[in-house]
């Protein structure tokens, strides 16, 4: 919900001369460049200064390698910059920092044959590509886009050999997206300042994002939780003292644990319940087994062959880093971008992964055919498929056009560039090498062993299973961690199972009973709500970790200790509001369905201009409702009996994205405040205490000792105009401490 907003007291500004400003027209081929004396030379643009580093030293003399450090151009800050009158045309001007490199790669192109752009190889890249054209003049340079999926040498050579002009579609695709974000934002933030408060945001994708976890916030207090009960027995064969556990699973021809299914607003959620309701329920079940003669009923053995996991995605990425490293999405991507641009290995730069951001599952022939060497090498042959795997394509609207997250090179193995690497960058390069290596290798394989146990006339039925692993696979370089898709639900991991044969008579050495309570839907984490959004096409690869970035800094979402993703009282008031004028833009299918038409775009099969006609005017028309019929809003404000530490007027709880505090009744006039921790208690604020040392840097101001998040330390009292620090040690710290107290 957090994309962006209008400065609030924006005035449209006209274009000048020097700012490249001039409304532009939508992307479009650009006129021949003029021939060029053959120099021998080729200007190569890249977006990052690490990719530049890495990429100059795979190419000759006949080369110059420059990055454009990311966007040169974007929409105005301070007002709209599409023109819905004349079919949204957009109205693009220079970033700040592109007035200074624009005229360095203009002098550079002029010396130059041609001018390739080598920005990232998607559709965001290909916008870069197309706005650094247009802000150098696409009239006066050949210009030639190259694109490659990792920064590695042959890779580089490669995309030499086979230069082509922009692809139009893909610029026009992301610019529909910007485009379409952009109107949402500064259409919808004016309404929630005027009808909620000062500051406020939205986002077509954020928006949904954060209904997403209000909505998960109202399924949790709905829900009823109920006590049951499960049985189980201790049993062993006749005359053996050794004895395995079993569990009572049908109980008067029904079974006893029950799936209930759950409809709620995103996807069902499953959770188990049983017959036994109460702990009296079980008395009957458990005096007929103490009183029965048990035998086994049937026993069925068999080999169960699991499958590895395909390679990384992006989203699969953020979710195994999330759950097995505790990175943050956010984090994630940034490790995983210096994995991807390149890093020094005892003498040689190279990127060690492919392209972070995708969402396909392929795998090219030439790296499948190293990984078989390798696997042979290293594992032998019997963990190698016979056929390389190949993953269809699971996720909505993906681009098979990409590859999968893998390492460069199987052949760098994580303990021989770990000495390399940062240890963010050691252990994410660790988890893709593994995960991805694990993918092209044999199936794992066991034995499994399910025996069924009943009385006589079968009115109760045990069950109990095992399985012993007969090749490892797979499992040898990656294991899973269990997935559960069922809440609650006990899983039987096997225990060890005496030889039997159906008949064999049975002892029950003991019955147990034991409790359960049932839960509820669980709250979404980074991981969770990532997988939801891809579930349902919502966002694409490049936004997720943005969009939880976005929600958490303005204060819709709180992200708690335990790292659940928890709703505030701002974001709740929002997205009720919200949704009551704009169903469209709070909901799941709608959002996922412009995701759709952006894909149309990108593959030249619909118009962007007439995707975002069809977009706003249902959207305009909401608005007009929404201006004249939303009803007035304010955060609630909570009054307290505590007092303001400043002018001892009451203090009011607020909230902000850093949690809930205690502020001033009377703010902006007094500016008290006192913090509270995730719990609502008060946190205590150290006051400074003078001390008799002088600072010595200004040598008039005596010293204070304060306290941070990382210690105590002395400052000087004339601060700011000093800015003098200094350390002290703890037998100080107790001393001035002691000092100040007041004498009894």
């Amino acid at each position: 919900m957090a994309e962006e907003k209008p400065k609030k007291a924006a005035k449209p500004r006209k274009a000048s001369k020097n700012s490249a400003a001039a409304e532009n027209a939508p992307a479009e081929a650009a006129a021949p460049a003029p021939v060029r004396k053959n120099s021998g030379k080729i200007l190569v643009i890249v977006e990052s200064p690490t990719k530049e580093k890495t990429i100059v030293r795979f190419l000759g003399p006949g080369y110059t390698v420059r990055s454009s450090y990311g966007h040169v151009r974007d929409l105005p800050k301070d007002e709209l910059g599409v023109d819905v009158a004349r079919d949204f045309a957009p109205k693009y001007v220079l970033i700040e920092r592109a007035r200074k490199i624009i005229p360095e790669l203009n002098a550079l192109a002029k010396n130059s044959d041609a001018v390739y752009l080598a920005t990232d190889p998607d559709r965001e890249g290909e916008s870069i590509s197309w706005h650094l054209r247009e802000a150098m003049g696409a009239d006066k340079f050949k210009f030639l886009r190259i694109s490659f999926h990792e920064i590695t040498k042959a890779a580089i050579e490669s995309s030499l050999k086979s230069p082509r002009e922009l692809d139009l579609n893909l610029v026009n695709a992301q610019q529909a997206r910007r485009l379409t974000d952009r109107l949402v934002g500064y259409k919808l933030s004016p309404l929630l300042w005027s009808k909620i408060k000062s500051g406020l945001s939205a986002g077509r994708v954020q928006s949904v994002t954060v209904r997403l976890i209000a909505e998960r916030a109202k399924e949790i207090a709905a829900f009823k939780e109920e006590d049951y009960y499960t049985l189980s027995g201790r049993l062993s064969k006749e005359n053996e003292e050794k004895d395995f556990e079993s569990k009572l699973v049908r109980w008067g021809g029904k079974p006893v644990e029950q799936t209930v299914t759950l409809k709620l607003f995103a996807e069902d959620y499953r959770y188990k319940t049983s017959v036994f309701k109460k702990l009296e329920d079980t008395v009957e079940a458990a005096t007929l087994l103490r009183n029965s003669e048990l035998t086994v009923s049937k026993i069925e053995s068999k080999a169960v062959r699991q499958k590895p996991k395909p390679p990384f995605i992006t989203s699969t990425l953020q979710q195994d880093s999330y759950n097995k490293l505790g990175f943050s999405s956010d984090r994630t991507m940034k490790v995983a971008q210096s994995l991807y641009e390149g890093v020094e290995l005892g003498g040689e730069r190279a990127g060690l992964i492919t392209y972070m951001r995708t969402d396909s599952f392929n795998v090219s022939a030439e790296v499948q055919k190293e990984t078989v060497k390798f696997l042979n090498e290293s594992y032998g042959k019997d963990f190698v498929p016979e056929t390389p795997p190949v993953y269809l394509k699971k996720v909505k609207g993906a681009q098979e056009a990409h590859e999968a997250i893998h390492p460069t090179s199987v052949y760098r193995r994580p303990e021989d560039v770990k000495a390399f690497l940062t240890a963010d960058q050691a252990r994410l390069y660790d988890l893709i090498w593994r995960r991805f290596v694990a993918s092209q290798m044999q199936e794992a394989v066991f034995d499994s062993v399910s025996v069924e146990i009943s009385d006589r006339d079968g009115s109760a039925v045990l069950r109990t299973s095992g399985r012993t692993m007969k090749f490892e696979g797979y499992l040898k370089v990656y294991r899973e961690e269990k997935e559960e898709d069922v809440a609650g639900d006990d899983a039987d991991e096997g225990s060890v199972i005496p030889p039997l044969k159906e008949g064999d008579k049975l002892v029950l050495r003991d019955v147990s009973t034991k409790a359960h309570r049932t839960s509820p839907p669980p709250n979404y984490n980074e991981a969770s709500i990532i997988k939801t959004l891809e579930k349902h096409g919502i966002g694409r690869p490049s936004t997720y970790a943005v969009i939880i970035k976005n929600i958490v800094d303005r204060g819709y979402v709180k992200r708690e200790k335990d790292r659940r993703l928890l709703i505030s009282d701002l974001g709740a008031l929002v997205t009720d509001k919200l949704k009551g004028f704009f169903p469209d833009i709070m909901d799941i299918s709608y959002t996922a369905s412009i995701e759709d038409k952006l894909d149309d775009i990108a593959d030249g099969t619909i118009d962007w201009v007439k995707m975002i006609r069809e977009f706003y005017g249902p959207f305009s028309q909401n608005l007009a409702k929404a201006e004249t019929g939303m009803e007035r809003s304010r955060p609630a404000v909570i009054k307290t009996d505590e007092k303001c530490p400043l002018c001892l007027s009451p203090l009011v709880l607020r909230e902000s994205r850093f949690g809930k505090y205690l502020s001033c009744s009377r703010f902006p006039k007094c500016k008290g405040k006192i913090p509270l921790d995730r719990d609502g208690n008060k946190i205590n604020v150290f006051k400074p205490i003078p001390t008799e040392r002088i600072c010595a840097k200004c040598g008039k101001n005596k010293m204070l000792l304060r306290k941070s998040a990382r210690g105590y330390f002395l400052a000087c009292s004339g601060f700011p105009r000093c800015r003098n620090i200094d350390k002290v040690t703890d037998p100080e710290v107790e001393s001035i401490i002691e000092g100040a107290k007041p004498k009894q």
